[in-house]
């Protein structure tokens, strides 16, 4: 009715009805136009991109969707996307360095987690208990090149007309975690601190000549501040005459006196001495004679009268000398020679006698029956990087810290007054308790931390005060004689 009554003619009627579409297809454009705008555009460029993002990486956090939706954006034209035409290589690049990324976060993480891991450390001071320690450590050695090959088959392979150089190769079989380092202050007070943390009391440094005086005097002055004492081993492989030995005595009775030199009091000539190994000891069995034999009253009154004078090389300076040996027969070798005790030096089980853990308690026996000191070494391995070791068969595994314990156990369990550890540093043997870092071509310490060695070091020499207190304490009881391994407070026969 309404219409009929506006629209009388079949004329008006056409034009509203045009009027109407006309007004249908304005609001039509103005709703397309505004869902087109910028905005619209980032909504649906935002959708799309956190689609494939989700599709293709894990939401955990908001940087990891950042970093997905800016690496699959894909080019647009006012809007519209352009189809992007397929690269594998392209593609694999981008795989690649989601995959780079990802392992540089673990990595990162696992840093962080270490740091935050505290390392077992103990406060007292175990002065029975001596660690090997090398500086410089010898990171390199020398190879000769192999000789050209002739020409012709024929032919013998002549020798070049120029010397060629000899080439250094890498001698370690781990890589330590503060890389090829030098000696310096800063990197011996770290060592130091390690060290004093594990409990170890005493270092003991290889002596030999020529030696590096402004070294050793750095160390002996560095050493005290972290309350440890330094001790020498002389070595004799390469000369065994009795003059070469007075000599190395003779340089090191001048550091003797030092505040950081180790000494301890003896109860038979009760007088504080310094402690020296000799390396290689039994060796010196034909030179040496009775040059270390105690002087009586009336040797020590008397001029010398050549190598077989008792007393000779106490002459020049008195100390308290400990020897290696290898074979059972050594000890009864360095009995002979008056040596006050002997030492295995080597941490490889059954190499030889003395290194064998089954014969310390034979040791120990023999050393006590003669007022002797046995000092076993324990180490957590051995390792050489030479296809074929000088030392021949002796490489020994780690497995995981357990051959480390069961020396360690050892030891304990015989009683011992003393303990060598070898070593702190002595990288080329593989015998090191110091950090390492994973790196390919390398062994490691995993599984565990790069001071996986250096913890357990603390824990057993914790074990080996807690034994060695109550073997004192059962000692002093009533009725009771105390023994030369029972002695506590730098005190010895």
């Amino acid at each position: 009715m309404m219409l009929k009554k506006y629209v009388k003619t079949r004329r008006k009627f056409k034009i509203l009805l045009l009027v109407t579409i006309v007004a249908l297809i304005v609001i039509t454009c103005i709703i397309l136009l505004g869902s087109s705008g910028p905005n619209g555009i980032a909504v649906e460029r935002l959708l799309d991109e956190r689609f494939i993002a989700r599709a293709y990486q894990p939401q955990s956090e908001q940087q990891t969707r950042d970093g997905a939706v800016a690496l699959l954006q894909s080019p647009r034209d006012h809007g519209v996307i352009v189809p992007e035409k397929y690269d594998e290589q392209k593609i694999k690049t981008r795989i690649m360095q989601s995959r780079l990324q990802q392992i540089k976060q673990q990595q990162q993480q696992q840093r962080d987690n270490e740091a935050e891991q505290e390392r077992t450390t103990i406060d007292a001071i175990a002065t029975a208990v001596h660690i090997f320690y090398t500086a410089p450590v010898p990171w390199y050695k020398s190879r000769k090149p192999p000789l050209p090959p002739p020409e012709h088959p024929n032919e013998v392979a002549s020798l070049p007309l120029t010397t060629p150089k000899p080439v250094k190769i890498l001698n370690t079989a781990f890589y330590p975690a503060l890389g090829l380092y030098k000696p310096s202050a800063k990197l011996l007070g770290q060592h130091f601190e390690n060290i004093r943390s594990c409990g170890i009391g005493v270092l003991i440094l290889s002596f030999t000549r020529p030696s590096d005086p402004a070294l050793l005097h750095q160390i002996l002055e560095l050493a005290p501040q972290h309350n440890l004492s330094v001790t020498f081993e002389l070595s004799v492989a390469g000369n065994r005459t009795v003059e070469y030995v007075r000599q190395q005595l003779q340089e090191i009775s001048s550091y003797v006196e030092l505040p950081g030199f180790y000494r301890v009091w003896s109860q038979s000539r009760a007088a504080l001495l310094p402690v020296l190994y000799v390396s290689n000891a039994y060796k010196l069995s034909e030179s040496l004679g009775r040059q270390l034999c105690r002087p009586t009253v009336f040797t020590l009154s008397a001029k010398p009268t050549g190598n077989e004078q008792p007393g000779g090389l106490r002459r020049v300076l008195d100390a308290f000398f400990i020897g290696h040996i290898r074979l059972k027969s050594h000890a009864d070798v360095l009995r002979r020679l008056c040596f006050d005790g002997f030492y295995s030096k080597l941490p490889s089980n059954g190499a030889v006698f003395a290194s064998t853990w089954k014969n310390w308690s034979y040791l120990k026996s023999y050393a006590l029956s003669y007022k002797m000191l046995f000092v076993p070494t324990v180490g957590p391995g051995f390792a050489e990087r030479n296809k074929f070791p000088r030392h021949g068969d002796i490489q020994r595994h780690r497995s995981n810290g357990r051959y480390y314990g069961v020396a360690w156990r050892t030891a304990i369990l015989n009683h011992v007054g003393f303990i060598s550890i070898a070593s702190y540093n002595n990288w080329p043997d593989g015998s090191q308790i110091e950090e390492v870092v994973p790196r390919a071509g390398f062994l490691d310490y995993n599984p565990g931390s790069k001071t996986k060695y250096l913890d357990l070091t603390a824990h057993w020499v914790g074990n080996f005060l807690k034994t060695r207190q109550e073997a004192s304490a059962a000692g002093t009881g009533a009725g009771s004689i105390q023994n030369c391994y029972e002695m506590l407070n730098n005190t010895i026969c």
